[in-house]
């Protein structure tokens, strides 16, 4: 014990001196660590553990110390989604990565700062953030915490300059000369790789996709994750009392290669070192204080991108049908010719706050028809009217853009508002949701997972009152196979595949199961009520122990007598 302090003291101490972070004095619950993988399903994470990719994660669940679930994200399967849920108990009104708000004349997108403040300011109002007091790292909402790097949530003029802090961290951060050598030499072993592989492809060409551009491996899968994860070694010897950091390199990797492919199982490995760092810290005292969580948010379902697979964008095709109206389609970054990190950075740091070239960045002009894409997910709305039009009033106005759009190989489903329904259409049948019951025809729903939970998620969705005038989903195609709207051959953002499978890994002697209608909310509540002791009003969508539930705030909570 008194060795392990005595390193952390060495390499933790001076960092805290020069940046002016304080040790929290330790209380008697325990605390916690969450651990997030973005995208990664449940399927492919046991893939990646049977091929040899994830031997630490493979020796937690053999050791019978660790429990793994699956759990139904709902819709949309999308990190703003699960994080608002996970750290504020409320997901309402977040209809996707990106939408657009009528009332406002502005778009919301998930990697936007701008964004990203005001959907947490909507959904911490009155709420107990579940990071106060805590950390997170590489997040798009904050959660609360007090100390947060790169959280995109926090990242407004008004918190701009609580950020100098985190920067000069950052800063001593490089100048480590055992951390700058590790990550020049990951670095360099990196670039030479992508070399040969690229040189292997020129002589023997593939259509199939093999690799990233290798900055993007350097800066996200190599630097942000070192990074990241010094940052939760040196919170644990603050002793915070919550940490979350979320290892987002596998999505941005799988986006452009595939869930299962070698580019993006070999991220995985890379985050299974992270993985297995943390936990020895926190293996023996005085740092065993901490139960550790691993997640995810969601999966990737395999997709083909609507453009390749029919000669046009998805707006475009809307540019078609609706005739005569301008048109402004939204849709993600994540494309096969990646764009750089550096023109990423900047392109985040000039949305934050309200910087005078940035005021009218989301803005469009009235009348203009805005599509909206989230992977296979779209929302359309016609902003000529300011209020939400229901299935009739679009018929009226814009006649035979629902019939094309039906039409079209590349549409599954479309929804719609009428009155108190929800109106959902296929080329197969339709179906009428309203409060729970339904009028026709649920196999509609069959190609995308369990049709009732389909159906039900999907007209939760279609209620938010900034969701489309019309919700498009891609349609499913064989072999799993989904069109999705962005340039990306693994999507996520609707139903359909693994896209909202996704995982636990947690403690065996926290008093949870899991079931199938767990949301991230409900891990929220169980979050507060095993750690901070806060009531749970209404039941939960996941089994806990009244037993175990009681004993983790009483006896089972003093130090060291539980661990990790």
């Amino acid at each position: 014990m008194r060795v392990r302090r005595a390193i952390a003291e060495v390499k933790y101490r001076p960092v805290l001196k020069r940046t002016g972070l304080e040790e929290a004095r330790p209380g008697a619950e325990r605390n916690f660590i969450i651990i997030h993988i973005d995208a990664l399903a449940f399927d492919y994470l046991l893939k990646a553990i049977r091929r040899g990719y994830m031997p630490f994660v493979r020796k937690l669940l053999e050791s019978g110390n660790y429990r793994l679930a699956l759990w139904n994200c709902g819709l949309p399967s999308a990190t703003p989604s699960f994080q608002a849920g996970l750290f504020y108990g409320d997901s309402f009104d977040i209809c996707g990565f990106r939408w657009y708000e009528k009332d406002r004349n502005v778009t919301i997108e998930g990697k936007n700062p701008q964004s990203m403040h005001l959907v947490q300011e909507r959904v911490a109002g009155g709420k107990i953030p579940l990071l106060r007091g805590g950390a997170a790292y590489f997040s798009m909402l904050d959660g609360g915490a007090a100390n947060a790097l790169f959280a995109l949530g926090s990242m407004d003029s008004s918190h701009f300059l609580q950020s100098v802090r985190g920067v000069t961290w950052a800063l001593l951060f490089l100048l480590n000369p055992v951390r700058f050598l590790r990550i020049f030499a990951l670095s360099l072993w990196e670039y030479i790789r992508w070399w040969a592989r690229r040189t292997f492809q020129t002589l023997f060409p593939s259509p199939l996709p093999w690799a990233t551009n290798p900055f993007l491996n350097i800066v996200v899968n190599i630097l942000f994750r070192e990074m990241q994860t010094y940052a939760c070694l040196m919170d644990i010897y603050r002793n915070l009392p919550a940490i979350y950091t979320n290892y987002y390199g596998y999505d941005e990797v799988a986006h452009q290669t595939g869930p299962a492919s070698e580019e993006a199982f070999r991220v995985l490995k890379g985050i299974d070192s992270q993985i297995r760092q943390i936990f020895k810290m926190c293996s023996e005292e005085p740092f065993d204080r901490y139960d550790i969580f691993i997640m995810s948010d969601h999966g990737l379902t395999p997709s083909v991108p609507f453009r390749k697979a029919y000669g046009q964008s998805f707006g475009d095709f809307v540019r078609e049908i609706v005739k005569e109206t301008a048109i402004r389609e939204f849709y993600g970054s994540e494309r096969m010719e990646y764009r750089g990190p550096f023109r990423r950075l900047m392109e985040a740091l000039r949305s934050v706050g309200n910087w005078p070239w940035n005021e009218d960045a989301e803005r469009v002009p009235e009348g203009t028809v805005v599509v909206s894409c989230s992977g296979p997910l779209a929302h359309i709305y016609f902003t000529a009217h300011r209020e939400r039009l229901s299935l009739s009033q679009i018929g009226r106005l814009y006649p035979g853009v629902i019939e094309k759009l039906l039409e079209h190989p590349g549409v599954g489903i479309i929804a719609a508002e009428e009155g108190e329904e929800i109106r959902f259409l296929s080329s197969e049948g339709s179906l009428t949701w309203e409060k729970g019951r339904v009028r026709g025809d649920l196999s509609i729903f069959a190609p995308y997972g369990d049709p009732g939970e389909v159906a039900e998620e999907m007209a939760r969705l279609a209620s938010f009152p900034h969701a489309g005038d019309l919700i498009v989903l891609g349609a499913m195609r064989k072999k799993g196979v989904i069109v999705t709207f962005e340039e990306q051959v693994a999507t996520h953002g609707g139903p359909g595949g693994a896209q909202t499978r996704a995982f636990i890994l947690y403690p065996s002697h926290v008093p949870l199961r899991v079931g199938p209608r767990t949301r991230a909310r409900d891990f929220y509540r169980f979050f507060l009520a095993y750690y901070r002791g806060k009531t749970l009003p209404e039941p939960l969508a996941l089994e806990v122990s009244e037993a175990g539930l009681e004993a983790g705030l009483t006896t089972s909570t003093a130090r060291g007598e539980r661990k990790p």
